[in-house]
């Protein structure tokens, strides 16, 4: 097998098995997986899928080849890496897996002010809440948000950055009902993935006896606090610095995760890697009253 990009493709189906799962990972459309595919079955003279109705499963052939695949996988990433790590320019591509909440409601505008410091670098900013691989070359660099430090990979470097904190928030507008009414009056804005409000939250701001409003996504939450329709558990550093949101008065404050900043073993000298990463050490440290509900 002597073309690896064709391959690269039959990898990406196979571990999903899914052409669209597929096509999105790799970032191209169906019809390109398809082609490619198609492409490297011509060149082997075999059928390397079946298609079935819960998607594509290897065939004998495909499984045959998985295996060779893979090595080449591994030894094309491990070339990336060395090549990779031996770049000490402050030019070429930089690319950043962060959470979209710390890049949008916290970070962006350092992140900015990192584009404008080093225009030659071309900053990729893989805005995420799935985990992104720096194994296999997804990122460069990952700041994550991490809720327990046992589920960090050990083949990778990471430094402890600072302590994130949430607590309960409500629209301003909704301030005076609390006061005159009590939180068994406001609704709770739950993500579906959270399930019910914990114990420390529904002690902190009282206990909604309305049914609660049920989102799947954060940004969803947010806006529905914003507009007034209950009260949301929110990252301090959200919903404390936008301006249409208030803390509940007398609740308390819960420890949430920690940002860690991560990176390769082999690139972490790289030096735009280090530059970055010495830069966004000192913006986080510069922000840890707003990530720990200080202010």
């Amino acid at each position: 097998m002597d073309n690896w990009d064709d391959i690269r493709f039959f990898l990406a189906v196979a571990r999903s098995g899914s052409v669209r799962a597929a096509a999105s990972a790799l970032g191209v459309n169906h019809s390109t997986v398809l082609r490619r595919v198609s492409q490297l079955e011509a060149h082997l003279s075999a059928r390397l899928f079946e298609k079935l109705p819960s998607g594509y499963a290897l065939t004998q052939a495909g499984e045959e080849i998985l295996e060779l695949a893979g090595s080449m996988e591994r030894a094309s990433l491990q070339l990336q890496t060395q090549v990779f790590a031996r770049d000490q320019s402050l030019s070429g591509t930089l690319r950043v897996a962060i959470p979209p909440s710390l890049a949008t409601d916290l970070l962006m505008p350092d992140l900015a002010d990192f584009a404008k410091q080093h225009p030659a670098i071309e900053l990729q900013l893989i805005s995420s809440y799935d985990t992104v691989n720096l194994t296999l070359r997804q990122a460069d660099v990952a700041v994550r948000l991490v809720f327990d430090q046992m589920t960090l990979p050990q083949h990778l470097i990471g430094s402890r950055l600072q302590d994130v904190h949430r607590g309960v928030y409500i629209s301003a507008a909704l301030l005076d009902t609390i006061e005159t009414g009590g939180m068994p009056n406001v609704r709770w804005i739950l993500k579906e993935e959270d399930g019910a409000a914990p114990d420390w939250a529904t002690v902190a701001g009282g206990g909604a006896e309305l049914p609660p409003v049920i989102v799947n996504d954060l940004a969803s939450q947010v806006a529905a606090a914003k507009a007034g329709m209950g009260a949301a558990i929110l990252a301090c550093f959200i919903g404390d610095l936008d301006p249409l949101l208030v803390r509940v008065p007398s609740s308390v404050t819960e420890y949430y995760g920690t940002i860690w900043l991560l990176t390769l073993d082999d690139t972490r000298k790289t030096k735009r890697i280090r530059v970055f990463s010495d830069f966004i050490k000192s913006r986080i440290s510069a922000r840890a009253d707003a990530l720990s509900g200080r202010i």
